[in-house]
């Protein structure tokens, strides 16, 4: 990276959105719905007001400190030692979640495309893809992630219009049919889904016009909301509330529908999950990348290509750790889920107010 200011707005849009929206598209409105019925719409809202206030955080916290690697951050605020230490527990917990989420796509495939392909075999391809992509350095994902937007939301924009004509746009009433506390607990879970947000740490130092940045975080924010606010109700439109929630993968039984209902579109739902294939990997391999990066710089390793095989064995393990996806779908792995959002707090909450208090000091002792 001769040019340190290399990615530009759509760069910085289209890996934000892509690293974020990955595979919980698939089963995410079950686990909303579970708390909030037909509101899914009103969790995705509240869900992507959240991200913006993370990453602007995060936004902050960089240019604080003049845009430093996040390690380095970490280390000056608090000590080198210790500074390491949380910058590698936050890589770990990215490839955990990391890991439960390729279990989930691994069940994905082998239901509905490689019936007869072992678990382990889509594990290992998908794991070696993303190496081979982080390899390449950021360049090369965000590169990857320009291309991987438009094949990603042409065909899910169409196959959003496709199911329109069905939809039963009433089996979303009545409205804010549930308590408060139930809204925040389905924010909760879909926060946990969209943890791509951590690449903002990676991508911000290099953006070419950081006055625009903000805007940026606001737009990729917008996007996600929206996407997964039409998501959950075009689910439960076609669907119905119960079948929503008692359906493992209730996005694809609706892309299913449309094949049912038209002949000329024979094995669409095949289509749209190959692309869908695309939709993951690309949020894998930034996560992926994620945490090579940051283990390339505690461990001061020269070159990201070795950093990126230390998660290899780590992430194989976390996506076999579940017995079922319905481990995952009935949040029997909630410790993980407590640990990520715990080093969440520490690395972005904690940390941003330890650096607001220190700038503020400072301006008072120049003062």
């Amino acid at each position: 990276m001769k040019d340190k200011n290399f990615i530009q707005d759509f760069g910085l849009f289209a890996s934000l959105v892509v690293s974020m929206i990955g595979i919980g598209v698939f089963y995410s409105p079950a686990l909303v719905a579970k708390y909030v019925g037909a509101d899914g719409w009103i969790v995705a809202i509240i869900t992507a007001a959240g991200i913006f206030l993370i990453m602007y955080m995060m936004y902050y916290l960089m240019k604080a400190n003049n845009y430093e690697d996040i390690v380095v951050i970490l280390g000056n605020i608090y000590g080198v030692a210790l500074g390491r230490i949380i910058s590698i527990l936050y890589a770990i917990m990215m490839i955990l979640a990391l890991g439960i989420s390729l279990r989930v796509f691994s069940e994905v495939i082998t239901m509905f495309l490689l019936v007869n392909t072992p678990t382990e075999v889509i594990l290992i391809t998908m794991i070696f893809l993303g190496i081979f992509l982080s390899r390449g350095g950021l360049v090369n994902v965000v590169n990857f992630n320009e291309l991987a937007f438009w094949m990603i939301f042409i065909p899910a924009i169409l196959a959003f219009l496709l199911t329109l004509p069905t939809a039963d746009f009433t089996n979303l009433l009545p409205v804010f049919s549930t308590v408060p506390v139930n809204y925040f607990k389905g924010s909760f879970e879909l926060l946990f889904l969209l943890n791509g947000f951590s690449m903002a740490f990676i991508l911000i130092p290099y953006v070419k016009k950081k006055e625009r940045i903000g805007k940026i975080l606001r737009r990729s924010s917008i996007f996600i909301g929206a996407f997964y606010g039409v998501t959950f109700i075009l689910v439960a439109a076609t669907l119905s509330v119960a079948q929503t929630r008692d359906t493992i993968f209730p996005t694809i039984t609706m892309i299913q529908s449309i094949t049912s209902r038209a002949g000329f579109l024979e094995r669409w739902d095949s289509l749209i999950m190959a692309i869908w294939v695309i939709f993951y990997f690309t949020a894998f391999a930034n996560t992926y990348y994620f945490s090579s990066y940051i283990a390339k710089h505690v461990f001061n390793l020269k070159d990201i290509k070795i950093a990126s095989v230390i998660f290899l064995p780590v992430v194989y393990i976390a996506a076999l750790f579940p017995e079922s996806v319905v481990d995952v779908r009935n949040l029997k792995m909630g410790f993980i889920r407590m640990g990520f959002i715990g080093t969440l707090f520490v690395v972005i909450g904690i940390t941003f107010l330890l650096s607001y208090i220190r700038k503020g000091r400072g301006v008072k002792n120049e003062n």
